[in-house]
C-alpha cells in the first residue's frame, strides 16, 4: 500500500539522477572554480581553447581560475545529460558578454562513492 500512496516524482528520483551535483552547476554559474574545485578528478582532461591535456587537481583548479577570470560569465544552463557506459555526461551552455562556449563534462563515480569529474572540454561557439 506504501507503494500506491507514494507520488511518481519521488520514484523516479533514483532512476533519473542529474549527473553535475547542482553545487557544480552554481559554481559554473558564477564563475567560482573554488567551488567546483572539490568535484574534479585527482587527474582530469582538460580541452580549452589554447590548452588541453591531463592535469593534476591543482593544475586544473589554476586552468580554470584564469578561463573564468578571462571569460566572466553571464549566464550557464544545462542542456542536455544522460549515460555513456559507466559515466555519465552533462552538455551546458556558457555565455559571456561577446563569446559563447559549449561545455562537456565527464563524470564517473570516485572513491566514497562521489561523482567525479573527469573530463571537462570547453568549446567556442561560433
Amino acid at each position: 500500500m506504501i507503494f500506491l500512496l507514494t507520488p511518481w516524482w519521488l520514484l523516479s528520483q533514483g532512476v533519473r539522477q542529474a549527473p553535475l551535483p547542482p553545487q557544480v552547476v552554481e559554481a559554473v554559474r558564477k564563475g567560482d572554480v573554488t567551488r567546483l574545485t572539490p568535484y574534479l578528478n585527482d587527474k582530469i582532461e582538460l580541452v580549452l581553447p589554447g590548452e588541453s591535456g591531463i592535469f593534476s587537481k591543482e593544475q586544473a583548479h589554476f586552468i580554470l581560475k584564469n578561463f573564468f577570470a578571462d571569460n566572466k560569465v553571464s549566464s550557464f544552463q544545462v542542456l542536455h545529460y544522460g549515460t555513456r557506459q559507466s559515466a555519465t555526461f552533462a552538455i551546458g551552455e556558457y555565455k559571456c558578454i561577446n563569446e559563447h562556449y559549449r561545455i562537456y563534462f565527464l563524470v564517473k563515480t570516485g572513491k566514497e562513492n562521489r561523482p567525479l569529474i573527469h573530463q571537462i572540454r570547453i568549446e567556442k561557439q561560433e
